[in-house]
């Protein structure tokens, strides 16, 4: 089961990535694969975690995935181990933030702050995530404008 899907801005580095979750979490570097999922071995051993790397220039274009296996090493949720993974390679990401709402993701910013944001929709389609707005403040991003939604469209 797919637990995490993180989206990053800029490329996380393999050796740099695989040496963190070694030796914070325990994860073998050889559990860690980094690379097209096209371009893996019929037969590689199921890792821990990958990571796709961008198509061209896509906003977000970098994915890091893992299931359960990730979880237990980590404990930590989506959510965290993206602003953990944010803070230690000064990268920004984005996750679902689990609304019934396909525009609505959340952003967590190089400093590990996040909020909420809405992504341009056709772009997305393509696989380009983009971001449009924060709906809240976000301290590590002074520079997004924030369009709060109205009252009636808040489901958080």
């Amino acid at each position: 089961m797919l637990r995490y899907q993180i989206h990053f801005d800029k490329e996380l580095p393999a050796a740099a990535l695989r040496r963190f979750l070694n030796e914070d979490y325990g994860i073998s570097p050889d559990a860690v694969y980094i690379g097209r999922i096209e371009d893996r071995a019929v037969d590689d051993l199921r890792p821990v975690v990958m990571v796709n790397p961008s198509d061209e220039d896509e906003g977000f274009g970098w994915i890091l995935t893992g299931d359960t296996e990730l979880a237990d090493a980590t404990g930590q949720g989506e959510r965290e181990l993206a602003a953990t993974l944010a803070r230690t390679f000064g990268v920004r990401a984005l996750v679902d933030d689990g609304s019934i709402h396909p525009d609505r993701w959340l952003l967590v910013s190089t400093d590990g702050s996040s909020g909420r944001v809405v992504i341009d929709q056709d772009a997305a389609a393509d696989g380009d995530l983009r971001v449009v707005h924060a709906l809240e403040p976000i301290s590590g991003e002074p520079h997004l404008a924030v369009v709060p939604p109205p009252d009636w469209a808040r489901d958080w």
